[in-house]
C-alpha cells in the first residue's frame, strides 16, 4: 500500500442507521481477518460478530465502538461514532498509523465544526469515499433494521476486498 489512508464515510441524518451499517461491515469483514480487535466506550471486548446493544431503555440502539481488522497485507479500522469532531480526530489519531482504511459513521451535515469538515480540513480528499445512508422510520424492531442496513454494509465490505486485492502485496 502506499502511505495515503482510504477514508470510507457512512453518511447519513440522525437516527438512519450508520451505526447499524458499521455493525454489518465489522460483520463481513470478520471472517476475512487474521486478527482483530474491538472495543466499546474505550475498553476491549471479545466479539465474535454480533451487535452489541445499549441498555434499556435504549436497547434498540446499537453501542458505538472501534474495531481494527488485520489481515497479512493491510488493517482496517472502523469507527462507528463519528458525530463529535473532536472525540473523532482522537479515535483517527490512534488507529491512523497502523491501518491503511478508515471506516468512519458520521452526520451527513458538512458545515463549520462539523465531523465531515474536520476531516476534509486535516487528511487528504483524494482517498475519501461516500457511502449515503438513508432513514428508514417505519422499521422498529432491530432485527428488520440491521436486515435493511446488510446492502449497504456489504456494498462498503466488498468495496475495501475488491481494493485490497488489486493492490500489489507487501
Amino acid at each position: 500500500f502506499n502511505s495515503m489512508k482510504e477514508f470510507i464515510l457512512i453518511l447519513g441524518k440522525r437516527d438512519s442507521g450508520k451505526t447499524t451499517t458499521a455493525w454489518v461491515v465489522y460483520q463481513r469483514l470478520l471472517p476475512y481477518a487474521s486478527s482483530s480487535r474491538i472495543f466499546i466506550k474505550g475498553t476491549p471486548v471479545v466479539n465474535r460478530g454480533e451487535i452489541v446493544y445499549k441498555p434499556v431503555p435504549h436497547d434498540k440502539q446499537p453501542e458505538d465502538f472501534k474495531a481494527i481488522l488485520a489481515r497479512e497485507d493491510y488493517k482496517i479500522a472502523i469507527i462507528s461514532g463519528g458525530d463529535d469532531p473532536n472525540l473523532l480526530k482522537d479515535e483517527i489519531a490512534s488507529v491512523y498509523d497502523e491501518v491503511d482504511f478508515i471506516v468512519i459513521s458520521l452526520r451527513s451535515i458538512k458545515r463549520p465544526g462539523s465531523s465531515q469538515q474536520m476531516i476534509e480540513d486535516n487528511y487528504p480528499k483524494d482517498y475519501t469515499r461516500p457511502f449515503w445512508i438513508e432513514r428508514n422510520p417505519s422499521l422498529t424492531h432491530p432485527m428488520d433494521i440491521v436486515n435493511s442496513k446488510r446492502p449497504l454494509g456489504d456494498r462498503i465490505a466488498n468495496y475495501i476486498l475488491v481494493q485490497t486485492t488489486q493492490r500489489p502485496l507487501l
